[in-house]
């Protein structure tokens, strides 16, 4: 009698635990889809996204659980996981997909940084801003990156920064904080309305020893939630002020999805003209798995995809793995190499690449 009670209760928690799993998977299904939806119907998904590497972790452990009780219910997470393969490799890179060799031998180092004005450098808080350079800058040297070309967000005084890496070009968009900085000439620039007053990117046309190269430097309109968000991690409970956090977060979220994914709508009808190669560069302030990134992705190349190795977590937060900064090219960039350079000089990290032009063919 006890032991056939014991088979009941393991059936019935063998049951529970399946309708959980359902429930991750669904979730995780979920969060695939989220890029090819509208986003004025369906802008609430995108918060899966940022809890994509618990669903994904959580699916991999049902995954490992049912295969260690030998229960063939592994199949479904197993499944699930294998049909995000392409989702996965933009987290997480191992066999990177881009060319074995590039068609140069000195490639166009190019960085992105969103430096938050330099304010979390490790140095007195009233220390003068040329001491708040040169400590990025040192930080940059010892790291062996000596950059041709730099896209800036959330930086001041450019042209302090153009002259401690010696760089004679820059170009500072309206109303913005938004800077590009080249050793090479710039023979064209512009900048592109935002949803807001500052622009969400601004290009340049730059001379370079390979040919034109159009640079376009974004930063997309912020979410504003991740104190709260944070806040909300560390000291979740069932009170009222948490259940009003959650309501916020979902709001602002959901609106600056539909935000971002206007402003890369916008970036990619500019692009469209673009004659010459082409880089996308900044911070995207969206995952990989999300609206904003399939837009801007579509039909360029990712150099963490194609160059990068490992783990890229472009930005620190109590949620891991927040990808939100990028380099795209167009079919006719190379990239050599990513790099994510883990510095705290800010609450993002710089991201670097080397970029060859391919020759033009024809006659």
């Amino acid at each position: 009698m006890t032991r056939a009670k014991s088979k009941t209760k393991a059936g019935r928690l063998k049951k529970l635990m399946l309708v959980i799993n359902f429930f991750f998977i669904v979730i995780l299904a979920l969060t695939y889809i989220t890029p090819l939806v509208s986003v004025e119907k369906w802008g609430w998904l995108s918060l899966f996204t940022l809890a994509y590497p618990f669903t994904l972790l959580i699916n991999a452990l049902f995954a490992v659980g049912w295969i260690f009780f030998r229960s063939w219910y592994a199949i479904f997470s197993v499944i699930a996981i294998l049909i995000g393969l392409a989702h996965h490799q933009r987290y997480i890179q191992i066999f990177p997909s881009g060319n074995s060799s590039a068609s140069c031998k000195e490639s166009i180092r190019l960085l992105s940084y969103n430096t938050r004005g330099l304010t979390m450098v490790p140095v007195e808080e009233d220390a003068d801003y040329t001491i708040r350079i040169d400590s990025m800058y040192n930080a940059l040297m010892d790291l062996k990156e000596f950059p041709d070309i730099i896209c800036l967000q959330e930086a001041h005084k450019g042209n302090m920064i153009a002259k401690r890496f010696g760089m004679d070009y820059t170009f500072h968009g309206p109303k913005s904080s938004l800077w590009l900085l080249s050793r090479y000439p710039i023979i064209k620039k512009g900048y592109l309305d935002g949803s807001e007053e500052s622009p969400s990117a601004i290009w340049a046309d730059i001379r370079t020893p390979q040919g034109v190269m159009r640079v376009y430097n974004m930063h997309l309109v912020s979410n504003r939630v991740t104190n709260t968000a944070e806040e909300l991690i560390n000291d979740m409970d069932l009170q009222k002020n948490t259940w009003k956090k959650i309501k916020f977060i979902i709001s602002r979220y959901r609106r600056t999805t539909q935000m971002r994914s206007y402003e890369a709508s916008g970036i990619r009808k500019h692009l469209l003209s673009c004659k010459v190669p082409a880089i996308i560069a900044g911070d995207g302030n969206d995952p990989p798995i999300s609206r904003t990134y399939h837009v801007l992705k579509k039909g360029l190349q990712d150099s963490f995809v194609e160059k990068g190795f490992g783990i890229s977590t472009t930005y620190e937060s109590t949620l891991p793995l927040l990808r939100i900064d990028y380099v795209l090219g167009t079919e006719d960039i190379i990239f050599k190499d990513h790099s994510t350079h883990h510095i705290s000089h800010s609450d993002h990290y710089p991201i670097s690449t080397g970029i060859c032009i391919k020759p033009k063919t024809g006659s």
